[in-house]
């Protein structure tokens, strides 16, 4: 204050009322508004307390103090806001905390972020605070265009008052209608800079059209800056935490793989020693049930099971199958799913043949997988191996089974010692059994049957053109002639039945129970005899033995006899020489109708005729051998003649031992 102005001051002070002075100075002290400070200085006035001059000095004194306030206020939340900033070690938790702080500090209806993608040559909008539409929140501007564009190429900061109204602004269409959808109109910005590189800017936005002060324009540029350096030290932070993590997890995922190693290590020597073991297969099996820790089969290509039960699973069913196929092709597991359960199938494969499959319940891991293929390999070395033995061992019973049905007597002592490696004895009851088969299933039945007979006494092979079995015969029931009857008839409708499971129809023809090797011959020759008569009289896929054929089995010891001859002469005489002379087929009508239990629709059916014409034919065979040939005895004569006709029709003979 300079010497000239004192006396005037002091003469206003003279003339202000001291206590009001007071009042005022303790007004100022308390920060009152401007709102709240002038009624007390036009009261003040009104009643001569001060002057003019000392109200303005008042105002301007308060006006001050209130500006410093806060400017104070302003650089204590700056700071807060950057300690906070710089505590955050998260990327999205920073740029969330810069955008909500700049908001508040500023007083705006909106704040956002964006990032510059120089590889487009726009700066997008990352984050928002108060924005209401995803159209707004997802600007993309190019450097240099709009506010936006122009504060994030760094050069400095930049607003407009009013931006649609903003000519000196350039503008693009797709912008416009997002600032305009949001309702914006006052729009200021600066750069956020770091290590001279601009990484994007922070910019605020009002509904309202006006001009941001300069205090406001530098606050933004503080914010910025502290704002720039949180975000860097952020990314840093969360990189050199991804970095940590990354190699946190290369180390768990490397020990897993040394630990992976030593398992399979151990796995291929235990494998090694499953292979040379003579239960290859089922010692195969428990090591992967313990290495897996789930279920394991081995099956067939057909999805049958070779090893071990297959409870409750259809692996014969198309998506296995599939993908066995998928998994012998591609040598690599395949996963199904059979009767709602998930599987995983690695097949067994010797160049290009599919051996067997291994079946796993469940989907696997990596390391599991890598089980997987290594068992399937010594699976497939295990079925080579056996296979080798078992052609071996069906190469020993193709010749001795020969050797039985054809015995000569320079090879006795060594044709029992060989049967002998298979469970046979001259001192033992043997039964010989003839399957028969259609031409191209033979091959495949005689693989089942094989599997069917193995670990049982006996042979079986090809002899012949047929299937040929020589076993002990399979008791059942009460007393010795129950027991032979079973025995035959149970053996015989076993390989049916297990035939039948792989859709083969068979018939299978079985002999008496016959002791020492030299009977076997005549034993074979009952047998195929017995399914000779099975087929001749349709009766297909069935087991029988001559006692099972009942008159039929009779018939076939004297088919060559002179009582056959004369049999049919008395019997079918008249309808032999007219079927004979005419060129008909009357004998086969009788003997269809007869055959049907004397029902005209089942022999019409039979027979691929009318029932009209059927009753014509059995009328005039009611006249050639008059009517009572279908009636009370007459018809069982005539029955057991034509059944006689029948087998020598179809060629069928034999003698009995």
């Amino acid at each position: 204050m300079g010497a000239q102005e004192g006396p005037a001051f002091r003469a206003r002070a003279a003339r202000t009322d001291g206590p009001a002075l007071g009042r005022l100075l303790s007004l100022l002290v308390d920060g009152v508004s401007a709102e709240e400070l002038e009624p007390q200085l036009e009261s003040m006035q009104a009643t001569s307390l001060i002057d003019p001059t000392t109200a303005a000095a008042v105002r301007s004194l308060n006006t001050r103090l209130w500006e410093a306030g806060r400017r104070e206020g302003l650089l204590r939340v700056l700071y807060d806001t950057a300690t906070d900033l710089t505590g955050i070690r998260d990327v999205e938790a920073v740029l969330k905390a810069i955008v909500r702080r700049t908001r508040s500090l500023i007083g705006s209806d909106i704040a956002y972020l964006s990032l510059n993608d120089y590889a487009t040559g726009e700066s997008y909008i990352r984050v928002t605070d108060g924005a209401a539409t995803a159209q707004f929140r997802n600007i993309r501007m190019p450097l240099g265009e709009g506010v936006l564009g122009a504060v994030a190429t760094g050069e400095a900061p930049a607003q407009s008052a009013d931006y649609l109204r903003d000519d000196t602004k350039s503008h693009l269409e797709s912008s416009d209608a997002a600032v305009a959808a949001e309702g914006v109109k006052a729009i200021m910005g600066v750069p956020l800079r770091v290590e001279g590189k601009v990484i994007g800017a922070l910019l605020v936005a009002d509904r309202r059209a006006h001009t941001f002060s300069s205090d406001d324009v530098a606050l933004m540029e503080s914010i910025g800056t502290h704002a720039a350096v949180a975000l860097e030290n952020a990314r840093h932070f969360t990189e050199m935490a991804d970095a940590l993590a990354r190699l946190d997890q290369a180390q768990r995922e490397n020990l897993a793989h040394v630990r992976a190693l030593e398992e399979l290590a151990s796995l291929d020597r235990r494998l090694m020693e499953t292979l040379a073991s003579t239960d290859s297969l089922p010692a195969l099996l428990r090591l992967l049930g313990e290495s897996m820790d789930s279920e394991v089969f081995v099956v067939s290509p057909t999805g049958q099971a070779m090893a071990g039960p297959v409870p409750g699973s259809d692996f014969g069913s198309p998506a296995a199958l599939s993908a066995a196929e998928t998994s012998a092709a591609r040598t690599l597991p395949v996963p199904f799913t059979a009767n709602g359960r998930d599987y995983t199938v690695m097949s067994a494969v010797a160049g290009d043949q599919h051996l067997a499959s291994l079946v796993v319940a469940g989907h696997l891991t990596q390391e599991r997988t890598a089980v997987l293929e290594r068992s399937a390999l010594v699976l497939s070395a295990a079925l080579l191996f056996e296979r080798t033995y078992q052609e071996a061992q069906y190469r020993l019973q193709l010749e001795l089974i020969d050797e039985l049905l054809n015995p000569r007597s320079e090879n006795v002592e060594a044709v029992k010692r060989r049967a002998g490696r298979f469970g046979l004895a001259e001192n033992l009851q043997l039964v010989v059994r003839v399957v028969g088969v259609s031409d191209d299933q033979r091959q495949r039945a005689l693989a089942v049957l094989r599997r069917h007979t193995e670990g049982r006494p006996g042979i079986t092979a090809l002899h012949e053109s047929h299937l040929c079995i020589i076993e002990p015969p399979t008791y059942g029931g009460e007393g010795p002639a129950a027991r032979a009857i079973s025995g035959r008839t149970a053996g015989g409708q076993a390989i049916v039945d297990a035939l039948k499971r792989q859709r083969i129809e068979a018939s299978v023809g079985s002999s008496e129970a016959v002791t020492g090797f030299p009977r076997l011959a005549a034993a074979h020759a009952e047998a195929h005899a017995v399914l000779g008569a099975l087929q001749a009289l349709g009766r297909h896929g069935e087991a029988a033995d001559k006692a099972a054929l009942g008159t039929a089995g009779m018939l076939l010891g004297a088919m060559e006899s002179p009582f056959a001859a004369q049999l049919l002469a008395a019997q079918l005489g008249p309808l032999l020489d007219y079927d004979t002379r005419r060129g008909t087929g009357l004998v086969q009508t009788a003997w269809t109708f007869l055959e049907h239990d004397s029902s005209l629709a089942a022999a019409a059916n039979a027979l691929h005729i009318h029932v009209n014409t059927l009753r014509q034919r059995l009328a005039r065979i009611d006249n050639i051998l008059g009517e009572d040939w279908r009636r009370g005895g007459r018809s069982l004569d005539v029955h057991v003649a034509l059944r006689l006709w029948r087998l020598q029709s179809a060629g069928v003979g034999g003698r009995t031992p």
